[in-house]
């Protein structure tokens, strides 16, 4: 049996569903991300987890026991939010103590798991400090060994990196998977944003109008998106709308603007109406049109440091793809080039519901 279980869980408010039918099996130690955009239900379902909403049908079961019906406080869960919620007036050491307070951890007790907390997230030097006197990347830090100080059996994040800039965010990312890991703690984080979700996560849960779409690693959630919808969430793509022109074993052709493209795939009868998926990294160029390569101009070149990023017209359509940086010379705009792939990195999806 699963550590976590959510079993068919629903949440309604009035006419208005949250969440529709969801199940979700996490197992011990495991990173899981709901992902997903704004109203999708994922940050319903963590506080239903947390206890802070009651499911409208469905059950929740931790380490084999139904918590469905149990009070937030009784759970013993840790949870970390956007906003932090550190108490101003205390001091780091006094915000990481008070759930071991509240617990009734005698004093020499709390001092100790206090200084391991604060040890952990590598800010013992700061424990007399106030939060006004922090970082924003300190302060989650200080959220975060309070919320572990308990040692609870779930860990719940709901978009805590959202208010930190890009760069201190991804060393956040990397501070908190590591620490993660060595604790290893079963943890849920909520998140719109689809790198974090990939970069952090041992499996990522696709969620849009209170649905499940799809469940899977990072990895598998790129390169195997189930359909329009998870591939152009999940990550830059160049999705083409086409039509199914010819069906061989295991292969079919799709008709874009009138390019044939053939790919890999399964079950479609000529005639369907599909969308065509390429990731900007999996698109090769070519000085001029060479075998087998779509025509294409580019439009545009946006230097991103470690790699150039270029807009392309074809016949295809707009197109954007990425290059290495290796201090080549770049393309320049209304260069002529020509545009190919590998096999494989083509991929036929239905259409999906969108957001």
């Amino acid at each position: 049996m699963a550590f976590l279980h959510l079993e068919n869980i629903s949440k309604h408010f009035g006419e208005f569903v949250a969440v529709d039918n969801l199940s979700l099996s996490i197992e011990k130690g495991e990173f899981v991300s709901l992902l997903g955009p704004s109203g999708c239900g994922k940050t319903t379902t963590l506080q239903m987890v947390a206890g802070l909403h009651e499911p409208t049908a469905g059950r929740i079961s931790l380490d084999g026991e139904d918590i469905t019906d149990k009070q937030p406080n009784r759970r013993g869960l840790g949870i970390v939010f956007q906003s932090y919620a550190l108490f101003p007036h205390m001091t780091v050491a006094e915000n990481v103590s008070f759930g071991l307070e509240m617990r009734g951890i005698d004093v020499a007790n709390r001092k100790k798991k206090v200084a391991a907390a604060l040890d952990q997230v590598r800010l013992s030097e700061f424990s007399h400090r106030y939060p006004r006197e922090l970082s924003g990347g300190q302060r989650q830090r200080v959220a975060l060994a309070r919320a572990l100080v308990i040692e609870p059996p779930v860990l719940l994040l709901d978009e805590p990196l959202s208010n930190l800039d890009a760069k201190l965010r991804e060393d956040m990312q990397i501070e908190l998977r590591l620490l993660q890991q060595s604790i290893g703690v079963t943890t849920i984080l909520v998140t719109h944003d689809q790198s974090e979700a990939l970069s952090m996560s041992d499996r990522v849960v696709v969620m849009n109008k209170g649905k499940v779409v799809q469940i899977d690693t990072p990895v598998g959630m790129y390169d195997a998106p189930i359909d329009a919808f998870v591939s152009d969430f999940v990550g830059k793509t160049n999705l083409f709308q086409g039509t199914v022109s010819q069906v061989g074993k295991g292969t079919v052709t799709v008709d874009v603007n009138g390019v044939p493209i053939k790919a890999k795939a399964e079950n479609l009868s000529n005639g369907a109406a599909v969308f065509v998926s390429l990731r900007p990294e999996k698109i090769k160029l070519a000085a001029a049109k060479g075998n087998g390569g779509v025509a294409g101009e580019i439009d545009a070149a946006i230097f991103h440091g470690d790699q150039w990023l270029y807009k392309v017209s074809s016949a295809l359509g707009d197109i954007i793809l990425t290059e290495a940086n290796t201090g080549a010379k770049p393309r320049q705009r209304s260069d002529k080039i020509s545009l190919t792939w590998a096999d494989g990195a083509v991929r036929v999806l239905v259409p999906g519901e969108q957001p």
